[in-house]
């Protein structure tokens, strides 16, 4: 068992999300950086889909009643820490490690991002609900998940962590990043492109956003900069996807996360490449960031390279720390 001593800002359970149930106002819901969340998966040897702790701003602290290898991916947690008694040793990042019985890993604040992911080798295993283990933080009273408690205890397989300890291979890898003073978030037309001016359109990509403090899972709410001129007004509901970037009366945008919602009424002038939701994911409060406009096509292709980035990596031999050796 993982037992949640501090649970952080807000931390829950999350794995590749539940997929096909739109048509019923459930959203996928899953990891928001879902480059990371496989790439930490990869590294530790598991199956893609098999679920771990996404954290938000600061870790927790959580405490391991067996042992385990675990592996830290997306923002990075410079402080990250393992407390075994008297013996204290850092948490590396992208770097799997063997967590002894009893151990506790703390947290403090993120940094480089604002999700970090703790994967577990097997997997933790809290019940499937419409497919998924996925957490809907957003709102918890539906019955699918909620953000994790101080208490909490998760299962994960041990053995899937044993194994890897003896047979784990080195490898190394490399990743992409969009880490600058301001984020650039390609963007194809939205459903309404249309019925937005020459001018509007235009503003979308030469402005700068600020990602405001009203931005969670649901979606991330632009300020500092408004699309001037009136916005479509007469725009039917009708579905929409994590990515979406949607005008309302004040001419600042919002970008629909993972947790938005399945239907919007909206215009909706853009949408953010599937291979850019990570970047999105990982824009801290406050952060700067701006769109560029891109083809179709070559948002295919960056969808293309991410996809192999992901699957050129390969799981990574664990490091042991020698607890209870004296020191040299």
């Amino acid at each position: 068992m993982i037992e949640v001593i501090k649970p952080g800002l807000l931390s829950s359970v999350q794995d590749v999300g539940r997929v096909g149930y739109r048509h019923v106002g459930v959203p996928e819901c899953g990891a928001f950086d879902s480059a990371a969340y496989c790439i930490g998966n990869r590294l530790l040897g598991n199956a893609e889909t098999d679920a771990a702790i996404e954290m938000t701003m600061t870790g927790g602290e959580y405490r391991f009643t067996e042992s385990a290898v675990v592996c830290l991916t997306g923002a990075s947690a410079d402080n990250a820490v393992i407390v075994n008694g008297d013996h204290e040793e850092a948490l590396l990042h992208r770097r799997p490690t063997v967590i002894p019985m009893g151990s506790t890993i703390q947290f403090k604040r993120l940094s480089r991002g604002v999700r970090g992911y703790l994967c577990v080798a097997g997997g933790i295993q809290c019940p499937h609900v419409l497919g998924s283990r996925s957490s809907f933080v957003s709102l918890p009273d539906a019955g699918l998940g909620r953000a994790l408690h101080p208490g909490d205890l998760l299962e994960f397989d041990e053995h899937g962590a044993n194994s890897l300890v003896r047979t784990g291979i080195a490898s190394i890898h490399r990743m992409g990043s969009n880490t600058g003073e301001v984020r650039t978030l390609r963007v194809v037309p939205g459903s309404h492109i249309g019925r937005f001016t020459e001018s509007q359109r235009e503003a979308l990509g030469e402005l700068v956003f600020m990602v405001s403090d009203q931005s969670n899972r649901a979606g991330v709410r632009l300020s500092a900069s408004r699309i001037l001129g009136e916005a479509p007004c007469s725009v039917a509901s009708e579905c929409t996807l994590p990515g979406y970037v949607q005008v309302p009366p004040s001419g600042e945008p919002i970008i629909l996360g993972v947790d938005g919602p399945t239907a919007g009424g909206y215009p909706v002038i853009a949408c953010v490449i599937n291979a850019d939701l990570s970047v999105l994911a990982q824009c801290e409060i406050r952060s700067q960031v701006r769109f560029r406009w891109v083809s179709r096509a070559q948002a295919l292709i960056a969808f293309e390279e991410q996809y192999e980035m992901i699957r050129s990596v390969q799981p990574i031999r664990p490091i042991e720390f020698p607890w209870g050796l004296p020191d040299a």
